[in-house]
């Protein structure tokens, strides 16, 4: 399922989709750093989906936690309804720094870290940290 999975996004053609609020489009579209754990949780969902611009559903947004983190929805589609945006995305991030190092992220049942056993997995959560670390 996993290869599948990776299969699927290297085939995925992105799709143009929108979000509620300006501020985390803008961030991304102009390559600047994340200044919420809701950007960066956007940033990596795109990063992974290769995906220029997502549809955003609900936010729950924790920056306050240790470590500091965000759950959303999403879709790829441009058209999807409300009640059609079910995809989800978990994103931990590191408690020292601005919310711009993840340390662990959680998508479509499978969970992406430093620690990942599965060397795909791995090797993904080592792609997104280093397109994290290229943001202005």
């Amino acid at each position: 399922m996993k290869r599948l999975f990776a299969a699927a996004l290297l085939i995925a053609t992105p799709a143009l989709a929108q979000t509620p609020s300006p501020a985390p489009r803008a961030a991304a579209e102009a390559g600047t750093r994340p200044q919420t754990v809701e950007e960066a949780c956007i940033f990596v969902a795109k990063s992974m989906l290769m995906a220029r611009d997502l549809k955003v559903g609900v936010v729950q947004a924790f920056p306050e936690l240790t470590p500091p983190g965000a759950r959303l929805t999403y879709s790829t589609r441009m058209d999807a309804e409300e009640g059609d945006i079910t995809d989800e995305i978990e994103c931990q991030f590191d408690a020292g720094t601005s919310p711009t190092k993840v340390t662990r992220f959680c998508m479509d049942s499978t969970c992406y870290a430093s620690d990942s056993e599965d060397h795909e997995d791995r090797r993904r959560f080592e792609e997104v940290q280093a397109l994290m670390q290229r943001l202005k």
